[in-house]
């Protein structure tokens, strides 16, 4: 195993893939470390209807949801989707095996739920601005419903307490959140994006190149522009309260983490985002397989090379790359649907699961 600084490099690792939460960018990055060091994913076990890259949104890992572990090896990453569980996470996960989840603003994760799902709740509402009427009375319009990812989504994949989406009882809630403190070394702010990610760089021990990273999934420009009124982000807030206080406690935590490392670590995000932008210069020219961009060495780093093939698996639909991987663990792999057709079935199942 290679070492950085002295330390090893950490490979075992959890990663909650929460929905609409920029989370199929950090999978990636999971993704390639996991194909670059020759790592066992965790891999759905996919049934005829589904993505072949979600274990399960309304479950945690069980043997019946994932492919067991090939002979003479063991699982090393886990991160398709699927709920948190520490007692079923740590069933399957060395006991040496890194937290890590992510958060995202409330509200935009809202808008980008409503811009992906398009949830009937919402938009089967007769109104000339029904996201905003939707707002109005939630608990109507939701109606007790586990698919519409509109009754606080996140604390749900979480694996919050089902009587909490009831009760709101603040003090339970709190008491949850300091599980999860202690259970997590690292929960991703998405507004804080760059600063998280030289966070797990560090706490990971990993390479700057490891870290890099090209946006997916995100929305088109004037897609998901709704329209909202005053007093419907208070609204919200009172709604979803389980995610407000998960997210709240969380990027107050990322704030003292980073604090915690001192100044450089400032220093370091300026120049990850900038050798990012260069980075994503050099990737969106589409260059050649022999084609390279060489990495200067600099105090966070030694001097490296970026070639066609990096920007590939920095790019590379997510589905697409679970296929691949499949197929090198287990020498097959089963595309059921072309891809346009899976997200069709995924949709039109979304009723029959959170």
């Amino acid at each position: 195993m290679k070492r950085l600084n002295g330390r090893a490099e950490k490979r075992h690792i959890a990663f909650v893939k929460v929905h609409k939460a920029a989370s199929t960018t950090v999978q990636n990055i999971f993704l390639r470390f996991a194909m670059q060091k020759d790592l066992l994913v965790v891999m759905p076990h996919v049934p005829n209807f589904f993505y072949p890259n979600v274990i399960s949104t309304y479950n945690t890992v069980t043997n019946r949801n994932i492919l067991p572990a090939p002979r003479n090896r063991s699982y090393e990453i886990l991160c398709c989707h699927v709920l948190y569980n520490r007692t079923a996470f740590e069933r399957i996960m060395p006991q040496d095996t890194v937290y890590i989840g992510i958060v995202r603003d409330p509200f935009d994760h809202f808008k980008s739920i409503l811009n992906y799902f398009r949830p009937k709740q919402v938009f089967e509402i007769d109104d000339a601005f029904p996201e905003s009427r939707f707002l109005q009375d939630p608990e109507f319009y939701n109606n007790g419903s586990l698919s519409s990812f509109l009754d606080n989504s996140m604390a749900f994949e979480y694996g919050f307490p089902p009587n909490l989406f009831k009760t709101r009882n603040k003090t339970e809630i709190q008491q949850y959140i300091m599980k999860l403190e202690k259970e997590f070394q690292l929960i991703i702010v998405v507004e804080r994006f760059d600063e998280s990610m030289i966070l797990m760089r560090r706490l990971l021990n990993w390479k700057i190149k490891d870290v890099l990273y090209m946006k997916h999934n995100v929305r088109r420009k004037g897609s998901g522009d709704f329209l909202f009124s005053p007093g419907d982000g208070y609204r919200h807030s009172r709604w979803d309260e389980l995610d407000y206080s998960l997210y709240d406690h969380f990027f107050k935590r990322i704030q003292f983490q980073l604090r915690e490392q001192g100044p450089d670590i400032y220093e370091e995000v300026l120049y990850f985002r900038r050798l990012r932008r260069d980075i994503a210069f050099f990737c969106q020219q589409i260059p050649g397989k022999d084609s390279t961009y060489t990495v200067t060495a600099s105090r966070w780093n030694d001097a490296f090379v970026v070639t066609g093939k990096d920007c590939h698996y920095m790019t590379i639909p997510e589905i697409s790359y679970i296929n691949e991987l499949r197929l090198k663990q287990y020498g097959y792999f089963r595309n059921i649907l072309p891809v346009r057709g899976l997200e069709t079935a995924f949709k039109s199942s979304v009723g029959s699961f959170r």
